[in-house]
C-alpha cells in the first residue's frame, strides 16, 4: 500500500492542477497547527503563487504553494525546477504579505533532509520564521494514516484495505455517526418549524393551560379552587386586546344562560366544575377622550363563553381553556401566530398554587410551552383581581396568588425562541384507485 500511494503521487494527478491543490489543502487541514484552511481560488486559476491560505497556531496568516511535476522521478532536473518554484512562490507570498511568518510548500518530488533544510533557511532569511515542506514522502505518510484515508481515496482512488477500514472507523466512527445524527436532526427541526409557521396562520380553535399537580389528589384534598389565566396580545387583533379564561368549583358559577340552575351548590371540585371565558375589546374608532380615559381605569370584559361539567374524584391535571370552536364561524378570531410574544399570567387560590408541579400550554394540536417547577414562583402579594366571576368571603379567605416566572413579572409566548411541538402526525388519504390505474 505505501508503494501504491507513492506511485500515485508521482503521476496520477498529472495535468490536474485543481486536484493537486485540493489534495494538498485537505492534507494541511489534518495538521492541528493549521485552522481555517481554504483555497484562494476554489476552481483554480492565477493565484500569485499562493494556492492555499490558513491560520497558523491561531493567530498567524499562512500561505501554501503547490509545486507538482508530471511523471515525478526525483531527477536533478526536476529538483532544480521545484527549488525554483519554491523560491518564486515564496517571493510572491512575501510580496503580498511583507510580514508573513508562516509558509508551506507541497511537492510530489522527494527531497533530502539537506535540501529541505536549505529551502527552510532561505525562507527564514526572508523573515518567514515558520516554513514547512511537504515532499512526496511526507504526503504519503499523511495519506496512509487514518486521518488521510478518505483524502487518498477521493483524489488518488486508492481503496481501503480491511485493516485500514477497521482503523478508519475506530478513529472516526463516532464522529461520523454524530454528524449523520445531527444532520438529520437539523433537517427535521427545520421542517417542523416550516410546518408550524405555515399552520400558525390558522384560527385558534382552543388555547388550553393544563396545571400538572405534584401528585394525584383526591377531590376532597382539592376542595374549593380557582384557576384563571389573563393573557394580553402583543398587538390587538380583531379588536381583541386581552382574554381571560378559567375554571372553579360549582358548575353553574359562570353560566350566563337562562337554563342554568343558580340554586346554591356544594363547594368543592368533587361536586362540579364551572368555566368561563371573556374578551377585552378595544375600539379604535372611539374618539371620545373622556370615555377612553374611563375605560383605561376600569377593565371591561365581554363574556364569550361558559360551561359546566361534573365533579372529579381525583385530580392530577387541571385544564382551563379559551375555546373558539363553533359549527359556523360568524366572526373572525385570532390565529395561532397572534399569540407570538403575548404575555400571560395565571391567577389561582393559594392552596391550589402550592400543589402545582408544572404548567403545560396547548393550542391547535401543538404544545406551545412547558413551564417546569423550577421556573414557577408563587407571588403571595395581596391582590384582588377584578374578574367577572363571583366568590363569597369564605372562598376568598383562601387568597388569590399570581403564578409568575422566576426573574420576571409575566410569562411570554415567544415562537422565535422555540418551535412548538406538533402533538400528532396527519394520516394520508388512501387511494384505492391507484393500483387499478397502474393495471390499465
Amino acid at each position: 500500500m505505501p508503494y501504491q500511494t507513492d506511485e500515485r503521487l508521482k503521476s496520477y494527478l498529472d495535468t490536474n492542477q485543481l486536484h493537486r491543490e485540493q489534495i494538498c489543502r485537505a492534507v494541511l487541514a489534518t495538521d492541528k497547527r493549521f485552522t481555517d484552511v481554504r483555497p484562494r481560488h476554489p476552481r483554480g486559476g492565477p493565484d500569485g503563487g499562493r494556492d492555499i491560505q490558513a491560520i497558523f497556531r491561531d493567530d498567524l496568516t499562512a500561505f501554501g504553494a503547490v509545486g507538482f511535476v508530471n511523471q515525478a522521478n526525483d531527477s536533478e532536473e526536476q529538483k532544480k525546477k521545484i527549488k525554483k518554484k519554491f523560491s518564486d512562490d515564496l517571493e510572491s507570498a512575501i510580496s503580498a504579505e511583507p510580514e508573513l511568518k508562516a509558509f508551506v510548500f507541497f511537492t510530489n518530488i522527494n527531497l533530502t533532509i539537506g535540501e529541505k533544510d536549505s529551502l527552510i533557511l532561505q525562507a527564514k532569511k526572508e523573515g518567514v520564521l515558520n516554513c514547512d515542506i511537504f515532499d512526496r514522502e511526507r504526503l504519503r505518510i499523511a495519506l496512509d494514516s487514518p486521518d488521510g484515508f478518505s483524502i487518498r481515496f477521493q483524489y488518488l482512488n486508492i481503496h481501503l484495505s480491511e485493516e485500514e477500514q477497521a482503523s478508519f472507523f475506530s478513529r472516526w466512527g463516532d464522529d461520523i455517526q454524530s454528524v449523520i445524527s445531527s444532520g438529520f436532526q437539523k433537517i427535521e427541526g427545520t421542517l417542523n418549524r416550516v410546518l408550524f409557521l405555515q399552520e400558525s396562520g390558522d384560527p385558534i380553535t382552543s388555547l388550553t393551560i393544563s396545571f400538572e399537580l405534584k401528585k394525584k389528589y383526591s377531590g376532597d384534598e382539592i376542595g374549593h379552587f380557582r384557576a384563571f389565566c389573563y393573557l394580553t396580545l402583543k398587538e390587538p387583533k380583531h379588536k381583541i386586546l386581552s382574554v381571560l379564561f378559567g375554571a372553579s368549583d360549582k358548575s353553574n358559577r359562570m353560566r350566563n344562560d337562562n337554563d342554568a340552575d343558580f340554586s346554591p351548590q356544594q363547594s368543592g371540585i368533587k361536586y362540579g366544575i364551572g368555566s368561563g371565558q371573556w374578551e377585552q375589546h378595544i375600539n379604535f374608532e372611539d374618539n371620545d377622550n373622556e370615555s377612553s380615559e374611563h375605560e383605561e381605569k376600569t377593565e371591561k370584559w365581554s363574556q364569550v363563553g361558559s360551561g359546566s361539567s361534573i365533579g372529579r374524584d381525583e385530580v392530577e391535571f387541571l385544564p382551563i381553556s379559551y375555546s373558539k370552536s363553533s359549527f359556523i364561524r360568524f366572526f373572525p378570531v385570532i390565529s395561532l401566530k397572534d399569540l407570538d410574544d403575548a404575555m400571560f399570567l395565571p391567577f389561582v387560590n393559594r392552596s391550589f398554587a402550592e400543589k402545582i408541579k408544572a404548567i403545560h400550554i396547548y393550542s391547535n394540536g401543538y404544545k406551545l410551552q412547558e413551564i417546569a417547577e423550577s421556573d414557577i414562583n408563587i407571588d403571595t402579594t395581596e391582590i384582588k383581581p377584578n374578574f367577572p366571576a363571583l366568590f363569597d368571603d369564605s372562598e376568598l379567605s383562601d387568597h388569590w396568588v399570581r403564578v409568575r416566572p422566576r426573574g420576571s413579572s409575566t410569562y411570554h409566548m415567544r415562537f422565535f425562541e422555540r418551535t412548538p411541538k406538533r402533538m400528532f402526525v396527519s394520516n394520508q388519504v388512501e387511494n384505492s384507485l391507484e393500483n387499478r390505474a397502474k393495471n390499465l
